[in-house]
Formats: C-alpha cells, sequence, structure tokens
C-alpha cells in the first residue's frame, strides 16, 4: 500500500456543450480554455477525469514533485479509474521538443480514452504568457504518432498492476 497523498480535488458536474464527448472537440475546447487564461496567470497542470455526467479536477503539483515511479502510479491511479470515460492532463509544463537545448514552458493538453487511443495539443509560450507561433501542434494516435515521452498510458498501467485510487478527506476537513 502507497503512503498517504494530499491532493486538492474539485468535482463538478459535466457540462457537454463545455466538455464534448467527440475527441477533437473535447481537446480543442480543453486547449481553448488554457490558452483563455493565460491573461490571468498560468494555468497550473492538472488532471480532469471525465464521466458521463461528472468531472473530477485534480491539483497535480504536488504529484509531479514525487519520485519517477511513485508519481508514475499515482496519475495512473488518477487517471485510469475504471469509472471514467476519458483523462486529460492540461496546464503549463517545461518541455523540450525535438531539438531544443533546454526546455520551455508550453501550455499542454493530452487526453487518453480508455481503448488506449490518445490526443494531445500543445504551444510554446514566451514570458509574457503570449503564445508562441501561428497555430499549437497537434498529434492523435488514431493518425500513427507514437505517445509523447513523459505522458500518458494510465488506462494500461491500471489494467495491468490493479492499482485503485483511494481518496480520504483529512479529519476535520470542509467538503463541499
Amino acid at each position: 500500500m502507497a503512503e498517504p497523498f494530499q491532493l486538492r480535488v474539485h468535482v463538478g458536474t459535466r457540462d457537454l456543450d463545455r466538455f464534448p464527448e467527440e475527441d477533437e472537440a473535447l481537446g480543442e475546447g480543453l486547449f481553448a480554455m488554457l490558452a483563455g487564461g493565460l491573461e490571468r496567470g498560468l494555468p497550473r497542470p492538472s488532471m480532469m477525469v471525465f464521466r458521463p455526467e461528472q468531472i473530477d479536477r485534480f491539483d497535480v503539483v504536488p504529484v509531479l514533485k514525487s519520485p519517477p515511479p511513485h508519481r508514475q502510479r499515482m496519475m495512473a491511479a488518477i487517471g485510469g479509474q475504471a469509472a471514467s470515460s476519458c483523462t486529460a492532463m492540461v496546464g503549463v509544463f517545461k518541455v523540450r521538443f525535438g531539438s531544443m537545448k533546454a526546455p520551455q514552458r508550453a501550455i499542454i493538453c493530452y487526453l487518453e480514452w480508455p481503448d488506449n487511443r490518445w490526443w494531445t495539443c500543445w504551444q510554446l509560450i514566451d514570458a509574457e504568457r503570449k503564445l508562441v507561433g501561428d497555430a499549437p501542434i497537434v498529434r492523435r494516435a488514431v493518425d500513427g504518432w507514437p505517445r509523447p515521452g513523459g505522458v500518458g498510458g494510465w488506462y494500461a498501467m491500471t489494467r495491468r498492476t490493479g492499482l485503485k485510487l483511494r481518496l480520504v478527506p483529512p479529519e476535520g476537513a470542509a467538503v463541499h
């Protein structure tokens, strides 16, 4: 059994106009939401677990600070929940693409479904939180692209290892 881990979770109703079921529409909508939020600040890395009528949003900054084996298992437990229809990793991350020497900040939206298909979109941002370039880069498993390194594989790992996510509010915590 893993050590207890403290996460902030927000649970809400899924609005299908804002978060549609169709792959491209959901991914493009999430990316637009991230890009639109740059004016207010840098969107924190989050995992969004989509169910037919509900969305669970996990602040994953504490998870990203853990050692790699624990980080991957925790993200799989969050992202590979049996009752979910799709999971997204969204936010601003420091990444290295292609021949870049140093990591740069980018807004990233990565979605994965239980059948292991995925969709991702990213675009670099500058120091003033402005998008760099004309358009984001989109990649999809259904087009034959390899899955980006360091992300995803949540449903497969959960099935392979039998991981389960157990959420318990801290003693005395208000749940609203």
